[in-house]
């Protein structure tokens, strides 16, 4: 099946995100989302029209009374104190989604002592979600934030335009381009994704380094995701030229060697885990720092008993990265 959704209108062609079936975020666009959320929420929070300022990372676990795990896609602290809790959605779940969104709020609220407002993003053919309902004395709201709605043609021209006049390109203005393929307009996945890149590299010499790489890192994974087999090795092509693809190249040796020793190392942690070892027990047998043992511990207590050691290494490896 094409992972791009086409259709026409007025003898042009337009493109929407095809996030699955499933109503909800493959792990891909969850990694990435979470990733952006958590990498670039200041200047993030500005381009979605929310002004509170956050200050902080909050919790995304809540205990229900059932000792059953809430797990929400992402919370920040707010300079107020309040929180403000993202969900990102491709399906529009109707009063079961709002409903689930109720429980988080109320739960964490309760448990953290904070007030909190739900945020949806919401992707692919979204237009008009449902955002409230009332049930005996209460009405439950959401914001909605709809991620068709801002236009990728017209984020291209104003970097564009601001590359023309001489100025330079700043960090927020980049840290959009990581949610061009989710939005809307005429460009094609493609040229949508080449664009942000050639936009990322004009922007090396004044952007430190390190958030270019991160900038670069989401698109390459949205490309993945959205493009056809051809287009993506074209995008590879491109990525060679990138921050990121050089350091890739230097690093793809030693990554080789360190993908063999946390696998072997995640497979031991999995043996004593069986065994009901502890953390520190376990990082004391197996001689390893404790808290690289006790990373790789809760990824796999969160995967459950369908985890595998390559299911705990990608995480594992994905989370180093975000924390780098």
């Amino acid at each position: 099946m094409d992972k791009r959704n086409r259709k026409t209108e007025q003898g042009k062609e337009t493109f929407e995100a095809d996030i699955g079936n499933d109503g909800c975020y493959s792990q891909v666009e969850d990694v990435v989302m979470k990733t952006v959320m958590q990498c670039f929420k200041d200047e993030l929070l500005p381009y979605l029209g929310i002004k509170e300022k956050a200050v902080a990372i909050a919790p995304t676990e809540a205990v229900h009374l059932e000792l059953k795990k809430l797990l929400q896609d992402f919370n920040l602290v707010m300079q107020d104190g309040t929180w403000s809790h993202f969900e990102f959605r491709s399906k529009n779940e109707g009063l079961e989604g709002l409903k689930r969104f109720r429980v988080y709020e109320a739960v964490t609220s309760y448990q953290y002592k904070v007030n909190i407002t739900t945020y949806v993003l919401f992707s692919g053919k979204i237009r008009n979600p449902m955002t409230e309902f009332t049930e005996g004395l209460n009405t439950y709201r959401i914001k909605p934030i709809i991620l068709t709605k801002f236009n990728v043609d017209e984020l291209m021209k104003k970097l564009q335009e601001k590359i023309d006049v001489g100025e330079k390109l700043t960090k927020e203005d980049l840290v959009p381009l990581t949610l061009c393929p989710l939005m809307g307009g005429n460009l094609s996945q493609k040229d949508r994704i080449k664009k942000a890149l050639e936009f990322s590299r004009k922007a090396e010499e004044d952007i430190p380094k390190r958030e270019v790489e991160k900038i670069e890192s989401v698109v390459y994974a949205m490309a993945e995701k959205f493009l056809e087999n051809v287009e993506t090795n074209e995008i590879r092509e491109m990525m060679k030229m990138t921050r990121l693809g050089q350091m890739l190249r230097a690093e793809g040796r030693e990554e080789g060697r360190a993908e063999e020793r946390y696998q072997n190392l995640i497979s031991k942690i999995l043996r004593k885990i069986q065994k009901n070892c502890t953390v520190p027990e376990i990082a004391d047998m197996l001689e390893e720092d404790e808290e690289i043992v006790q990373k790789i511990y809760d990824i796999a207590i969160s995967q459950g008993k369908e985890c595998d050691v390559e299911q705990i290494y990608q995480e594992f490896m994905q989370n180093r990265m975000v924390e780098k």
